[in-house]
């Protein structure tokens, strides 16, 4: 099995709905620096937004 590039961090092993609030910030903090909005649709509803907001 190949070594993944995430950093060993643990939110790299949950799915976002198990994630603190602070995990959910340091994925999308890690995925924003790599040019990837994968963590923006949990972090939008964490914060009171719609998934799609600012689409």
């Amino acid at each position: 099995m190949a070594k993944s590039n995430l950093p060993d961090e643990s939110w790299t092993t949950k799915p976002g709905k198990d994630m603190t609030d602070d995990e959910v910030n340091q994925a999308r903090a890690y995925y924003m620096a790599q040019g990837s909005n994968s963590m923006e649709g949990e972090w939008l509803r964490r914060h009171g937004l719609p998934e799609d907001y600012g689409s």
